[in-house]
């Protein structure tokens, strides 16, 4: 009996071994060589291509300098009481080399619409226009100081829209290393 026992133990630490190298691995990295995020089998990904398409799925697998990404297409499908619900229709899998990524998708935070500027140009331009047609119907003079007020929000804003990145560029800061495990 305990001679099966180990060697149902030995045959389970052999196939545990033999799948603990299943793949490459991308690591993103900064110009001074600090990694900022690592890519391996079954992580997401998202990224834009060199020819402008984005793409978004799920690692396959890392081999040959080459990344085999599963791309999913999803689409609305109808049920009979009139609501929709998203589907699966196929799933296929592209191949990428790792030097054909041009710029890496950073996953959504939250309170993505402040940083973005967003709802600094939604306010400052809802308040002019508020502030502007209640002068008009209740024939007041414009305050400048709230039109003021509400162009600096906006120029706010668009200052945030600027500075608000929400892909990694590669290039001369960032880089893709390809690293074997094989």
């Amino acid at each position: 009996m305990k001679s099966i026992l180990m060697l149902v133990s030995i045959c389970m630490l052999l196939m545990i071994n033999a799948h603990s190298q299943g793949s490459d691995i991308i690591t993103l990295k900064k110009k001074n060589g600090i990694t900022k995020k690592t890519f391996f089998a079954g992580g997401q990904i998202q990224f834009i291509d060199i020819s402008g398409l984005e793409v978004n799925g799920v690692i396959k697998k890392i081999a040959n300098d080459s990344i085999y990404i599963n791309l999913f297409d999803t689409r609305r499908q109808y049920t009979i009481w009139g609501t929709s619900f998203l589907d699966t229709i196929a799933v296929f899998t592209s191949r990428y080399h790792y030097k054909e990524i041009r710029e890496i998708i950073k996953p959504p935070k939250g309170f993505g619409f402040v940083k973005n500027g967003l709802i600094f140009i939604i306010s400052g331009v809802g308040y002019a226009f508020l502030h502007t047609f209640n002068a008009i119907y209740l024939k007041e003079k414009i305050d400048g100081k709230t039109m003021v007020l509400s162009g600096a929000a906006v120029l706010t804003g668009i200052l945030l829209k600027k500075t608000h990145h929400n892909s990694i560029r590669l290039g001369k800061q960032y880089y893709l290393q390809y690293i074997p495990l094989k």
